[in-house]
């Protein structure tokens, strides 16, 4: 809320109010010194605004194309500018000072740009054809880059105290790619150095381990008996530099990180919910606070301190204790109790190694080589080439700590106890994305195996993480920008050199596969929560009245792996991201997707209405062809290849 007079005048204020204001006492403070919240940003036109969105060109199915169209006709509902004319002199406002139109996080959700929101938007943005909207948003980071020296979560005051997953340098690649504007990269460069600079100084350690002496091997540490001591700098996701803490025990060996803008909330939880010891054991019993460490974003609160982590004994002695927990084998996704799971004992970010970071620590990395490269006439100057062996040092790091040679997958490293976390989470495989088509041929091959088998047992998307803990970032929740990174993390194992002809044909499919599932939850849920197709698709007989359709911020799968839908606009929030995703997914696999199929629902098609027939399913190979290839026939117990239009 902006406030209505000079800021010391509202401070004086405050100050003669009584030690026992009441409730109306304080509405009518607020009333006197603030304006209403968000009316420092305003609704706006976009100037490159086009009805031909170029994504949908390759789109032929109608319904398809109709919830195209209406994704693309969403971002004009979107579109905000900074609004601050109104105020006084020495009056202030919590919206930071960004220049150029934003796209807001959601519609009703958010009053401000979002940090990695804001690479999905942009990916979609790009495949609508509004490169000058796309471009504007990236300089409004690049100009809190030259501000703050990195990127706060959000366009707020009170998220100038921590940072999201860094893909600036990844947005700006993307607009590169779409658009071959060069002279936007050459002024962005300086703003990704000093991001990555940040990273590199502030959220990153010296780790001291054992390295094969097999250098020419990036799987040698486990396969040699010469090794050696090396020293790797990598990038952990806190703690947070700025946040102040509160003593969340007895003894004062507790510290918590309460967000500003949630203060009440999370000081709330700290002091009524848990007690001492208890603090660091039981699980949360809200969906406000994420167990995000293990789900590849950073906390929104970050249970301990450096001090507490550092000091003995150690409060994350504890947290080995969830990783320890056998699942049960009648129910495996059954909500464990607060005895049976750990949940703020194991966030314990200080000592972290995170695939998912340092995996976009790489691609930034290469990245800001390519754009030296590229700037110096296609040529390495040893600038370039520092950050290509940061960048190797970096990937090698992630294979001698994180890579599990026997499932082809990579897993967050534990500093404190040495070893891999246990707990699975759908970001351990953005290695793939950053460099799959490097990796040997085998663990490629390994790594495809589990994904597919992941994938079967769950048709409707990838979910985040297998435990149920009924939190935001945990089963059975699925989000489109995760999904997004699966996509090309099967991509970039595609791309793998080492893969047979067949492999990678199969590979290609169940990436297919995938786009196919994650439009079908975004197209089902928007369809039974009111959206429409004119002339095509008849609104849903049981979306609640007046509802127009959603994006949700996630989606939720159920007990048989399939999506679930809702009819109520209020289930889920609504998030941007899932817009953008949506958009990219159509515009680059428009010729391969088909009309969604929504559980349990039947399209209430126009009448004349031709959608294109569903694909048979690609079936993965799972034996060789020396094996069962020449069978006429496949027997119960054998799988053979099987031909579904072009892909084996």
């Amino acid at each position: 809320m902006p406030t209505r007079k000079p800021v010391s005048l509202v401070v004086d204020a405050f100050n003669q109010l009584p030690a026992n204001a009441t409730r109306d006492d304080l509405a009518k403070f607020v009333n006197d010194n603030f304006h209403p919240a968000g009316c420092d940003i305003k609704q706006v036109e976009l100037d490159d605004w086009t009805d031909d969105p170029p994504f949908l060109k390759g789109v032929t199915d109608p319904v398809l194309r109709g919830y195209g169209m209406a994704l693309h006709n969403q971002w004009k509902g979107l579109a905000r500018q900074r609004n601050t004319d109104f105020l006084c002199d020495g009056c202030e406002t919590s919206l930071l000072p960004v220049q150029h139109t934003f796209i807001v996080g959601g519609a009703n959700s958010t009053r401000e740009p979002r940090y990695w929101d804001t690479y999905y938007i942009v990916l979609g943005l790009l495949k609508s054809g509004l490169n000058g909207t796309a471009r504007g948003m990236l300089q409004n980071l690049l100009d809190l880059v030259g501000i703050y020296g990195f990127v706060p979560t959000g366009g707020r005051i009170y998220f100038t105290d921590r940072s999201e997953p860094p893909l600036l340098a990844l947005m700006v690649k993307n607009y590169y790619e779409a658009t071959l504007d060069l002279d936007f990269v050459a002024r962005a460069l300086p703003m990704l150095k000093a991001e990555h600079k940040y990273w590199d100084t502030y959220r990153s350690i010296n780790v001291t381990y054992t390295r094969s002496s097999n250098s020419s091997s990036s799987l040698g540490r486990r396969q040699s008996d010469m090794f050696q001591t090396v020293t790797s700098k990598t990038t952990l996701f806190g703690p947070s530099l700025f946040q102040t803490a509160v003593q969340t025990t007895s003894d004062e060996s507790g510290e918590g990180f309460l967000r500003p803008e949630s203060y009440s909330t999370d000081y709330s939880t700290f002091k009524t919910q848990f007690a001492a010891a208890n603090l660091f054991s039981t699980a949360i019993p809200t969906d406000n606070l994420y167990a995000a460490t293990e789900a590849g974003t950073a906390p929104s609160v970050q249970y301990a301190s450096i001090k507490t982590a550092m000091e003995g004994p150690s409060l994350f002695s504890t947290s080995l204790s969830r990783r320890g927990v056998a699942m049960p084998d009648s129910n495996p996704f059954a909500a464990f109790t607060k005895s049976e799971l750990n949940i703020l004992g194991s966030i314990n970010i200080n000592s972290t190694i995170a695939t998912n970071l340092n995996s976009i620590m790489y691609q930034v990395e290469v990245t800001i080589a390519n754009f030296i490269s590229l700037l110096n006439n296609k040529t390495d100057t040893a600038e370039c080439t520092s950050y290509r062996q940061r960048a190797s040092e970096r990937r090698q790091t992630l294979l001698d700590l994180s890579y599990n040679p026997s499932t082809g997958l990579f897993s967050d490293f534990h500093l404190t106890s040495g070893q891999q976390t246990d707990v699975w989470s759908v970001n351990s495989l953005w290695p793939y994305w950053a460099f799959g088509d490097s990796l040997p041929a085998e663990s490629a091959q390994r790594a495809m195996d589990s994904i597919s088998k992941l994938h079967k047992r769950f048709n409707g998307g990838l979910p985040n993480t297998l435990y149920n803990t009924t939190l935001n970032w945990d089963y059975p929740k699925i989000q489109p920008p995760l999904q997004h990174m699966v996509v090309q993390s099967v991509i970039g194992l595609q791309q793998n050199a080492g893969l047979t002809k067949r492999s990678a044909a199969a590979t290609n499919g169940f990436a297919v596969g995938l786009v196919q599932n994650s439009i079908d939850a975004a197209f089902c849920n928007w369809y039974t929560t009111g959206g429409d197709v004119p002339g095509v698709l008849n609104q849903y007989e049981g979306a609640t009245a007046g509802s127009t359709g959603m994006n949700f911020e996630f989606y939720s799968l159920g007990d048989n792996g399939d999506i679930t839908t809702t009819t109520s606009t209020a289930d889920q929030g609504d998030y941007t991201w899932t817009n953008g995703v949506m958009v990219w997914l159509l515009g680059q696999f428009s010729s391969q997707v088909t009309t969604p199929t929504c559980p349990n629902i039947v399209l209430n098609l126009v009448r004349n209405t031709t959608v294109t027939p569903s694909l048979p399913p690609v079936v993965t190979p799972t034996l060789s062809p020396s094996t069962c290839g020449r069978q006429k026939k496949c027997s119960t117990n054998c799988r053979c290849i099987v031909r579904r239009r072009g892909v084996f």
